[in-house]
């Protein structure tokens, strides 16, 4: 499903990761590969439990953090990104970086949702 995505310059952080379809609420939008796997952290890559993390260049490391995202990374049995609502084409992809950096630094957020709690944990 990688043809379904593009990288380009996000109002959120940086590049971020938009979706050229829309995508159903509950859905598995993206496997992420498990080929790239550390035991210690580095920047932009994804905690994925047990002090492993993974990189992904195609699509994860470019997925940024939003207080309301629209989407969640599952670390249970398949790593997958599924989607929190419907999500439209054209819209980033966003996850809440506070559910899996545990023990990352605060780092201001500039998500601009409703809600946003004004930081993230994030390994740096």
């Amino acid at each position: 499903m990688d043809g379904f995505f593009v990288k380009k310059k996000s109002g959120v952080h940086g590049i971020g990761i938009f979706t050229k379809i829309d995508i159903k609420k509950n859905s598995t939008f993206y496997k992420i590969p498990l080929i790239h796997i550390f035991n210690k952290p580095r920047p932009k890559f994804a905690y994925i439990g047990n002090n492993i993390w993974v990189s992904d260049e195609r699509i994860l490391n470019y997925v940024n953090h939003s207080c309301n995202p629209n989407s969640l990374l599952n670390v249970m049995r398949e790593l997958k990104l599924i989607a929190k609502r419907n999500i439209k084409a054209g819209e980033e992809i966003t996850i809440d970086y506070n559910k899996t950096e545990k023990n990352g630094v605060k780092v201001p957020c500039t998500c601009q949702s409703k809600n946003c709690r004004k930081y993230f944990l994030k390994i740096e």
